[in-house]
């Protein structure tokens, strides 16, 4: 057994080792907490910065494609003519491809050209066939065996069937002369308004977006969610939206 004196000792040593083990342990804590707080920090600084340099990306991206659009944009206002005559231009619009011309739309040639030509084309084959169709019809009934006259399409068609091809001739006709109607004022259309909004400034500024909002219905007197769809201009410093008349 020990004496009293050495028990006093071993409790004194205990206690020293649980003192500096303590000591030692929260030394741990306290550099591992600062470690951790240091990494944290460095993950959010790292973080921030990929943030920023992604939004620096895509607004120098937007800013590269809006300076490519402008210059497209000055480059074909640079063909067009200096001043813009709107009564030159009304006159040249009536005329099946000039408006066009003057507009420096030159794409739009064969469409109006290719377009007038296969309208023309099938009026003017339609009324050919109606010509001969009436014509071999007022023979065929006419009772006269010295007139005769006889489609080369329809060699021995009976005057019933002369009928029905005429009419049918006709109305194939007057219906092709109302597409090439319709479409000869497309192309005026075309060239008209083109001619008036060809120095128009259309941009990212003019948006149109979808949006929810809540309308007052007064005959329940309750309000009631519903999706309106709105064209909104965004006005930005030193860049109005303005019009080129």
């Amino acid at each position: 057994m020990l004496s009293l004196n050495q028990s006093k000792f071993v409790d004194s040593k205990v206690l020293v080792f649980t003192r500096i083990f303590g000591l030692v342990f929260l030394l741990f804590v306290i550099k591992n907490n600062s470690a951790y707080a240091q990494k944290d920090s460095t993950v959010k600084e790292s973080l921030g910065g990929t943030i920023e340099d992604a939004e620096f990306l895509r607004e120098n991206l937007a800013r590269k494609r809006r300076a490519k659009k402008a210059a497209r944009r000055e480059k074909f206002l640079s063909t067009l003519p200096k001043k813009h005559n709107a009564k030159a231009a009304t006159l040249l619009a009536l005329v099946p491809g000039l408006g066009q011309i003057y507009n420096r739309r030159f794409w739009k040639l064969p469409i109006v050209y290719g377009g007038l030509g296969a309208l023309g084309y099938f009026t003017v084959s339609n009324y050919i066939d109606y010509g001969c169709f009436k014509r071999a019809y007022l023979h065929a009934v006419d009772d006269n065996p010295n007139t005769t006259y006889v489609c080369p399409s329809t060699p021995t068609a009976t005057a019933n069937e002369l009928k029905i091809y005429r009419d049918n001739a006709q109305e194939t006709a007057e219906l092709f002369v109302l597409g090439l109607t319709v479409f000869y004022g497309l192309t005026i259309i075309d060239a008209f308004v083109d001619a008036h909004l060809m120095r128009f400034d259309i941009d990212d500024d003019l948006s149109m977006k979808i949006e929810p909002k809540v309308d007052y219905d007064f005959s329940t007197q309750r309000f009631v969610p519903s999706v309106g769809l709105a064209i909104v201009p965004r006005m930005k410093k030193n860049k109005p939206i303005t019009p080129y008349f």
